[in-house]
C-alpha cells in the first residue's frame, strides 16, 4: 500500500469536485473520486486512506452500499464524513446510522471543507 495519503470522495457531482481538490492541495492529500461502491472500494484497497467524503447526493443505494462496505474494509484510522442537502434529515439520520464518522449538511461541509481536509475528518468528529 503506497505511503502517500489519498482522501478518497464518492460523488457524481463533476461541478463541485474541484472545489475538493483545491481545497485538498492546500492540505497536501491526493483525491481520488468514484462514482460507485465498488470503484470506492477498489480505492480504498489500493491507497493509504486517512479520509473518505460521501456524497449523499448520489443516488442512495450507491451510497448505502458504501458505508456498508467501508464498515468493514477501511482500516480503524480511516475517517468517514458523509454531506448532504439540509433538507433531508432522514438521508442525513441514515448515513449516521450506517456508520459516518460525522455528517454534514452540504452548507457546513463547503465552509469547512479545507480544515476538513487538513485534519484528515477529525474536525468533523470532534
Amino acid at each position: 500500500m503506497p505511503d502517500k495519503e489519498t482522501v478518497l470522495v464518492l460523488t457524481s457531482n463533476l461541478i463541485f469536485m474541484p472545489r475538493i481538490e483545491a481545497a485538498a492541495e492546500a492540505g497536501a492529500p491526493d483525491t481520488v473520486t468514484a462514482a460507485t461502491a465498488t470503484t470506492l472500494m477498489e480505492a480504498v484497497a489500493e491507497h493509504c486512506v486517512p479520509l473518505v467524503l460521501v456524497d449523499l447526493e448520489m443516488d442512495e443505494p450507491i451510497w448505502i452500499e458504501a458505508l456498508e462496505s467501508l464498515k468493514t474494509a477501511k482500516t480503524p484510522g480511516t475517517k468517514v464524513v458523509a454531506y448532504g442537502p439540509h433538507g433531508e434529515p432522514e438521508t442525513l439520520r441514515k448515513a449516521r446510522d450506517l456508520g459516518s464518522d460525522a455528517v454534514l449538511i452540504k452548507r457546513d461541509f463547503s465552509e469547512g471543507l479545507i480544515e476538513l481536509l487538513a485534519s484528515r475528518g477529525v474536525s468533523a468528529s470532534s
